[in-house]
């Protein structure tokens, strides 16, 4: 007798990220679908202050959001995801 195993999720889980080409991600701020990345940067400072060190326009389910990292001065690295459009913090890390 053979167990299948499948993963098992949360059902609040978010959608999977997929991030965009440095082509792809010109694209999306030229159609006015995204905010530009320095001001998306800057509420991603806000958030978590620090260098920001990436910063990465992704797709996640429908929607795009900005991943970025800031390492601050003591030497620890946050992770901040951003809705693209409005640069609403929807998390840290």
């Amino acid at each position: 007798m053979s167990l299948s195993v499948s993963p098992v999720s949360p059902v609040d889980a978010a959608a999977p990220v997929a991030c965009l080409s440095a082509d792809e991600t010109r694209e999306a701020v030229t159609a006015g679908q995204v905010m530009q990345p320095a001001l998306a940067s800057r509420h991603a400072r806000d958030a978590a202050p620090g260098e920001v060190v990436r910063i990465s326009l992704c797709r996640q389910g429908e929607s795009f959001v900005y991943v970025v990292t800031t390492l601050k001065r003591d030497g620890r690295v946050a992770r901040v995801t951003l809705d693209g459009h409005s640069g609403k913090v929807s998390d840290i890390r």
